[in-house]
């Protein structure tokens, strides 16, 4: 009978054999390296604001107690040699938007610590065209591409409202209605709180004629006072152009808007007649000159950054033959050609991937700014053109500056028209696209102190 005989090992060749495996062990899937960490910078983080931040489906939090000690922003998951990385925002902080601006994907074949991730304060309303369907989106570009209607899926609201806005409904002494929609015994809701722009609004519209009077400034209702006419940017603010109805604006909380009467301003239109300004929600947001008839009014209460700024709020710097204007009060940075530039709206869209190619400036995420911006930049306290001195003094033809600016919003009720803004007085209307107008860029200004 034949036994199979086992194959003998001495001892020595036995921990040899384990120690080789070892080693091959421990070069596996690193490459005999040490694991790549993933790191950069943090900007203008609110102070008691939350930041969350996700890589590979992994999510960070980052806060701070001080503008001045920015948190470290250095990502704790472990990483392998050679992998992909991509980081997004999951959550903003309430009243800021974050944005990866260096460094969002990459492949780890070793440590990575140019990341750069900016946020800055959101002092305005986006303009509501942003749409519910990728068609809806797609059309309503670029303007649905940027601004708190894109990021609304990932904004930190202090209450509720269509895309980027941000409403809390108030009842009659000051208190918010309650999650079943109630207000304490006695109390009814009277007022919205816009919580991007911390303006109070009366919930109703009232009739106004040319013997009408605004409220006093005592009185008191939702626990202000001081209420009186809305200012032309402070009204465009509510106005809800993405949708396809009139009235514009979020009827889930302004829901006694009367459609079809302009509404009344504390602005003259300074063209000599002594004319009102006016905003028609009819449509879509236009605003001139009120020509005739009675009007309505909102009132409001409170102060906000959008109204004109005083002078000192701007800074101006020329970069390679043109200038750069920062609004210190708005949040936004302006990339002025010195020689306006005019064209058609798909010329100005497609242009703005030459002007960021040059990275004018140092950036390059300009972009046209929306409706809503570009009214920022109007100052209807001059005329012709209705800009600060600051930023007219900008444009080398100070007279060329009293002409039609494009705008990234496409009119909802026809698409063929794009929203303009003519900085003659500032009005705001609609224009064929295959119109010429002239051409301005705007950025989110970053920032890293106190403002």
């Amino acid at each position: 009978m034949r036994i199979k005989q086992r194959p003998v090992f001495s001892t020595a060749t036995a921990l040899s054999s384990g120690l080789l495996l070892l080693v091959a062990l421990a070069g596996c899937g690193s490459g005999g390296s040490v694991a790549p960490t993933l790191s950069g910078e943090l900007k203008g983080l609110a102070p008691g604001g939350v930041l969350i931040l996700t890589v590979n489906g992994q999510s960070q939090q980052f806060s701070t107690s001080e503008y001045a000690k920015q948190p470290d922003l250095t990502f704790s998951r472990p990483f392998g040699v050679g992998e992909s990385y991509t980081i997004d925002v999951v959550k903003h902080p309430v009243g800021q938007i974050c944005a990866v601006l260096r460094g969002r994907a990459g492949r780890l074949d070793a440590a990575v610590s140019n990341v750069l991730v900016e946020c800055h304060t959101t002092r305005l309303n986006d303009t509501g065209l942003y749409g519910s369907t990728p068609a809806q989106i797609s059309a309503l570009a670029p303007d649905s591409g940027s601004g708190r209607d894109a990021e609304s899926q990932r904004l930190t609201k202090v209450g509720a409202g269509a895309f980027g806005f941000d409403y809390t409904k108030v009842c009659t002494s000051g208190a918010p209605v309650d999650q079943a929609g109630g207000c304490p015994t006695g109390e009814t809701w009277d007022c919205v709180r816009d919580n991007v722009t911390e303006l109070m609004w009366r919930r109703s519209d009232v009739p106004f004629t040319s013997g009408s009077t605004t409220p006093a400034a005592s009185e008191s209702l939702c626990g202000r006072r001081n209420w009186r006419a809305p200012t032309v940017h402070e009204l465009l603010s509510v106005v809800h152009a993405g949708k396809d109805v009139k009235p514009f604006v979020d009827t889930d909380f302004f829901t006694a808007t009367q459609p079809d009467t302009p509404f009344y301003t504390s602005e003259i239109y300074l063209d000599g007649s002594s004319g009102r300004w006016a905003v028609d929600f009819a449509n879509g947001g236009a605003a001139g000159k009120q020509v005739a008839g009675d009007s309505r009014a909102r009132w409001v209460s409170g102060s906000s950054a959008l109204n004109d700024p005083p002078p000192s709020a701007y800074s101006r710097t020329e970069v390679n033959a043109n200038y750069l204007i920062i609004d210190t009060s708005r949040e936004l940075m302006w990339l002025v050609p010195k020689t306006l530039v005019q064209g058609d709206w798909s010329g100005a869209v497609a242009g703005v991937s030459s002007i960021n190619a040059g990275a004018l400036g140092g950036y390059s995420d300009w972009r046209l700014p929306n409706r809503g911006e570009l009214d920022a930049l109007a100052n209807r306290n001059y005329a012709k053109p209705a800009l600060d001195p600051k930023v007219k003094e900008a444009i080398a033809d100070p007279t060329a500056a009293s002409v039609v600016y494009w705008s990234s919003s496409a009119w909802t009720r026809d698409t063929a028209r794009a929203w303009v803004v003519d900085l003659a007085y500032g009005d705001i209307s609609p224009k064929l696209k295959t119109d010429s107008a002239r051409l301005i860029y705007v950025r989110n200004r970053a920032f890293n102190a106190a403002p």
